[in-house]
């Protein structure tokens, strides 16, 4: 039980390593779009932030699941298994959303300072992309609690 604990807050801290290191990503980012420089170091600095941000979301379902054995599996493992999911498509959920936002307004800025250049249409892309992928992923959530209701 002590071992789970530490493996635990070893994950949780990982995450949050991840988390910090995907939020200063984010802000170099922002400081490189409003102050237009560097913006060869923009697609390194995104993917760096993508990764951090998927590094984080991963060791957050690991630290969630610590100590959840597959051997002795009863309903309250069930449930937590169930609610963990949950939980992880919740903060995906809104980080495909957020994500979308921060390209979005980075765009508008570069199109205010810069005008209609290939960045700024990559950067409308991808926000497009991940504003499609949310809304899909809202579509699917509505489609399955109708079913739910009908089924009770």
């Amino acid at each position: 039980m002590k071992k789970n604990k530490k493996r635990k807050l070893k994950y949780y801290f990982s995450a949050c390593f991840f988390t910090l290191s995907a939020l200063l990503e984010l802000a170099l980012i922002s400081l490189e779009i409003l102050q237009h420089r560097r913006q060869t170091d923009i697609p390194k600095n995104i993917i760096y932030a993508v990764f951090a941000i998927s590094v984080a979301v991963y060791l957050f379902y690991k630290a969630k699941t610590v100590g959840t054995d597959k051997d002795d599996e009863d309903e309250r493992d069930e449930f937590i298994t169930v609610k963990t999911d949950h939980q992880m498509y919740k903060i995906a959920n809104w980080l495909i959303y957020i994500l979308s936002l921060v390209f979005l307004i980075g765009a508008a800025f570069m199109y205010e300072a810069q005008g209609f250049t290939t960045l700024v249409i990559i950067l409308i892309t991808i926000a497009a992309t991940l504003s499609v992928l949310w809304n899909l992923l809202l579509l699917i959530e509505v489609i399955m609690g109708i079913t739910n209701e009908l089924k009770n």
